[in-house]
């Protein structure tokens, strides 16, 4: 095994210990906050089109009333499952909290999980009420529901829902249920008794080769990454403000949120996350997780629209982007940059890239993280360059948060730094393993596949392949993680060579025409590709060019068309290896989605899936 990189010697866990016996559990937590933060606003969320915060106070209230609802109708017991299935939105966070709080285990359900999925995380959590957000999920929800031996109680959380049947009810007759109930004193002993140690919730994997397993992580496992990324922002509070566009049914969002929450600030709810642009703009985060594909295609928007502006909005524009990543690039290495440019900057800055941050309502941006999978570097360094400071992060739903970004830390290309209470290591294979206090206890009912996880040493098996770099800032040693690889997409060709299908489809990902791009090529002589063109920028660009259509179908089938997606991919084939590069290429007529099996959640792709659904095509690719 290669040398074991250490966070700087801090007694990280003297001081953990210490905040676990204060709070003992998330719900506790938040309990605490609440008489702490009492009249400051803490969600905020749009209800028939207009935004509405809730306070600390009327937030922890109706918490409790979930939770006593849940007691007095004895629906869940201590260690017993309660399911949301929903988009993000404040009432999320009300009914986890509220199940929580009675010792109860909450299981989310992603909110474009279909009936199948749905039925196997009720019937494999055993989950006994469930949370829906819409009638879409509801309609799902009932269908999970009839002859189930598990789910018997169905809560809708808007009033506009058509429910029927007993098995149904709705979120404001449930507060009612607990506003009556006389279970004060059961609630405030649940509360007592809590353990660090209970179960919190199990978060399915997002099962790109397998069934779906959950991860099951306590109160300790949670609060192990919450703390030490929450000290990494110590100057926080109620005057700030956090986007949540991720799923709450992600981790990532969920233990994000949390961690927000547990200094006192502000989450804003994005439910959809395609009116990203709008939300941004009115609620202008200081803090937000997303995924580099929505900062892939503002910077392909941004740089795309500038080919028909006028000649001099254009060279201006170009004259500050170059000012302004001289500087970035002089500071990242430690250089002064001189009278002159900081001169020039201060006006690129005033001209240019200031309006760039309040188009995308990033004026009060402090960190957005970004994870997932790696941000192109020239992307990453654009926004950095440009005063928007975008660090990507790393974890897993096994194993989170591992990455942080904070400040000024971030590094192009890699992760980072890592929190305190994570070790790290480089197997000999080349694998990133990990230990740490936030590593979840272990898969749900799969003994063998939570032993498959570990190494014989104890260590997780992240099933990524990296390096580890040390950078010293402030006397403090910061640890980032460089992914290269992940060992179940790797490539190997027919020649015998290793590829990594992610970063060629980062690379081609970037271009604004594409909005999907699969390589294929295992086992065969060479690498080829679907490409699910962005038929809106397309359409805009024929219609420019002359080229008729009257369908996608005509779009894709059109030479002239073909010819201009071979011309992108010949051009980012110069960047590639020879072995790298895309030989022949097929444009698709419909858009990889979870509903069709090609993706996962969070939107990964199935690669056997779409090897076997699209198996004439690739085969087409391969004729001789």
């Amino acid at each position: 095994m290669a040398e074991r990189k250490y966070n700087p010697p801090r007694n990280w866990e003297e001081e953990f210990a210490a905040y676990l016996n204060e709070n003992k559990t998330l719900a506790c937590l938040m309990l605490k906050k609440a008489e702490e933060f009492a009249d400051f606003d803490i969600l905020t969320h749009k209800v028939n089109g207009k935004w509405v915060s809730l306070k600390w106070k009327d937030f922890a209230e109706q918490i409790c009333a979930v939770a006593k609802a849940l007691i007095e109708m004895d629906i869940l017991h201590p260690g017993e499952m309660g399911g949301i299935f929903s988009a993000n939105r404040a009432e999320w966070a009300i009914a986890d909290l509220g199940i929580l709080s009675i010792r109860a285990v909450s299981v989310p359900i992603y909110a474009t999980n279909s009936v199948e999925e749905a039925l196997h995380i009720v019937n494999d959590a055993e989950i006994r009420i469930l949370f829906v957000g819409d009638q879409e999920q509801y309609d799902r929800a009932k269908k999970v529901i009839a002859d189930n031996a598990f789910l018997k109680k169905i809560v809708a959380f808007d009033r506009d829902i058509k429910i029927t049947g007993e098995d149904s009810m709705y979120f404001d007759e449930l507060l009612a249920v607990g506003r009556r109930a006389p279970q004060d004193a059961t609630l405030q002993e649940r509360l007592n008794t809590a353990n660090p140690d209970d179960r919190l919730t199990l978060i399915y994997t997002s099962g790109t080769t397998d069934t779906p397993k959950g991860a099951v992580h306590t109160h300790r496992t949670f609060m192990s990454g919450i703390y030490p990324s929450s000290m990494r922002f110590p100057h926080t509070g109620p005057q700030h403000v956090s986007l949540a566009i991720l799923p709450l049914s992600h981790i990532f969002e969920r233990m994000w949120s949390y961690g927000c929450m547990s200094v006192g600030i502000r989450i804003a709810y994005c439910s959809d996350p395609k009116q990203f642009l709008e939300v941004m703009t009115d609620i202008k985060p200081h803090f937000m997780t997303s995924v580099p594909r929505i900062w892939e295609k503002v910077y392909g928007s941004i740089h795309e629209g500038l080919k028909t502006a006028p000649l001099i909005k254009q060279k201006m524009f170009t004259w500050a982007e170059r000012v302004a990543i001289e500087v970035y690039r002089n500071k990242a290495a430690g250089k002064v940059s001189n009278k002159l440019l900081l001169a020039q900057h201060t006006l690129a800055d005033a001209l240019v890239m200031k309006k760039v941050r309040k188009t995308l309502g990033s004026e009060r941006c402090d960190t957005y993280h970004v994870g997932g999978v790696a941000l192109a570097p020239e992307i990453n360094e654009f926004f950095l360059a440009f005063g928007i400071n975008i660090i990507q992060g790393f974890g897993l739903t096994e194993f989170f948060p591992v990455c942080v970004g904070f400040s000024n830390n971030g590094k192009i290309g890699e992760c980072g730094p890592m929190i305190p209470m994570v070790e790290a290591r480089i197997s000999a294979e080349g694998e990133i393993q990990l230990k740490g206090a936030m590593c979840m206890t272990g898969y749900h009912n799969r003994p063998e596949a939570t032993a498959a996880c570990f190494s014989e040493d104890g260590w997780f098996k992240t099933q990524d392949i990296g390096i580890l770099t040390v950078e010293k800032k402030n006397g403090e040693d910061l640890v980032y993680i460089k992914i290269t690889d992940r060992i179940k997409d790797i490539i190997i060709t027919s020649g015998g060579k290793n590829i990594s299908p992610q970063q060629i489809e980062m690379l081609f990902g970037q271009n604004l025409f594409i909005e999907q791009f699969v390589v294929i090529g295992d086992n065969r002589k060479y690498l080829s590709a679907l490409v699910v063109p962005n038929f809106i920028i397309l359409k805009d660009y024929c219609q420019k060019n002359g080229l008729a259509y009257s369908s996608h179908d005509d779009l894709i089938s059109n030479p002239e068309v073909v010819k201009f997606y071979a011309g992108i991919i010949a051009e980012r084939n110069e960047l590639l290896g020879r072995v790298e590069q895309i030989k022949k290429f097929t444009l698709l007529l419909h858009e990889l989605t979870q509903e069709g099996g090609e993706l996962t959640p969070t939107m990964k792709l199935k690669r056997k899936v779409i090897g076997e659904k699209y198996r004439y095509e690739i085969g087409r690719m391969y004729e001789s």
